[in-house]
């Protein structure tokens, strides 16, 4: 197999061969290497070896302050996974070099090798009722599997993260010193109308109305992988953000990104597909009965309208402080996506009583009527 040439320079390819050599422990094996995906984070490549392919990531330290956390997270949850198989989460394997699951390169950075789920797919948008239902089910087996862990099992990686009221406070300390256009001013006001939302799951943990559990973190549709056919989904990858966590930030997320006709590139003119949400959420319901109290249940419609506004803060927030966090390839992109983010909130708010009565139905076939 040979090496082909890749737009990298050629000390920086050398650099991923001999990265990905350390795993793999085989000095002479022929290796192509090529980047993976568009994340906003990490660095990714597709290493392809005689043994298979394979994922090779840089993890952000500028982002992930203590990297090592990551890595203690997922070997708690594949020992979960291998005590559980009755659940069914299929997790990327991770590659181990001298013992460790993670290698540090010369300037410190921290990386890993884990299996690339093939053959499989990821899907840039859901057209059917069905796959929703798969995803709703995989995200349930998911939270299942957390629910086998007492969140102190779990190091907290992202410190802050889900913390909206905090994005909210850094946004607005950020917006008074900065020269906001029209656009800016616009979005910025479209959130401050809704900052009674930002408090909604704190306040519901205050109360004892829901409580922290090991979560996924970053469900969005490009983290759940399908098979070839775009029929049956197979599992969730990006596991940088498993830490403790309300479960609604979860779901939340993954109605946000999942049920938004528009796409997560789309127009401003997102459209939140009340048939999809539904179908999502009763495959949630059919592997997690039991596991959401009513009270809980009902809290499901205000974290679908929250972590599009929170994400909308996050976005705007980088753009002010000169895209710092998310990746971008042009000026400006970072506010058009927190202003995608807002117009998907206003959608879902137009449509809020049939969103409730989607969210009834769908968690009714499990815990009966009126839950």
């Amino acid at each position: 197999m040979s090496e082909p040439q890749d737009p990298a320079p050629a000390d920086s390819r050398r650099r991923l061969l001999d990265i990905a050599r350390r795993f793999l422990g085989d000095a002479a094996a022929p290796l192509a290497v090529a980047p993976l995906g568009d994340g906003l984070i990490n660095d990714s490549y597709r290493v392809q070896a005689p043994a298979g392919a394979f994922v090779l990531q840089r993890l952000n330290s500028a982002v992930f302050p203590a990297p090592e956390r990551i890595m203690a997270n997922l070997s708690a949850l594949a020992d979960a996974a291998a005590a559980h198989p009755e659940l069914g989460v299929r997790l990327p394997a991770l590659a181990a070099a001298d013992g460790l699951a993670y290698v540090r390169d010369a300037d410190g950075g921290l990386w890993r090798l884990m299996e690339c789920i093939e053959p499989s797919r990821t899907l840039p948008a859901l057209e059917r009722p069905a796959q929703a239902a798969e995803v709703g089910r995989v995200l349930g087996r998911f939270h299942r599997l957390g629910a086998s862990l007492e969140p102190a099992a779990l190091a907290v990686t992202l410190p802050g993260f889900h913390h909206t009221a905090g994005y909210l406070a850094a946004l607005e300390a950020t917006a008074a010193e900065a020269r906001l256009d029209d656009a800016g001013r616009d979005t910025l006001a479209r959130i401050g109308a809704r900052r009674d939302l930002v408090s909604v799951l704190d306040e519901a943990v205050a109360r004892g109305d829901t409580r922290p559990r090991p979560i996924h973190g970053d469900p969005k549709l490009d983290n759940l992988l399908f098979d070839p056919a775009g029929e049956r989904a197979l599992g969730l990858i990006d596991l940088d953000t498993v830490q403790p966590g309300l479960l609604h930030h979860d779901i939340g997320d993954c109605l946000r990104s999942c049920c938004n006709r528009a796409g997560e590139a789309g127009a401003a003119s997102a459209r939140f597909d009340v048939g999809l949400c539904e179908a999502l959420l009763s495959g949630y319901a059919e592997t997690t009965a039991g596991l959401l109290s009513a009270t809980e249940i009902d809290l499901i419609v205000p974290a679908t309208r929250l972590i599009p506004l929170e994400l909308g803060i996050r976005f705007l927030m980088d753009h002010l402080q000169g895209d710092r966090y998310f990746r971008v390839r042009h000026q400006g992109e970072n506010l058009t996506k927190a202003r995608r983010q807002l117009a998907l909130v206003a959608d879902i708010e137009r449509q809020a009583e049939a969103v409730e009565a989607a969210v009834r139905r769908a968690f009714d076939q499990t815990h009966g009527p009126g839950r």
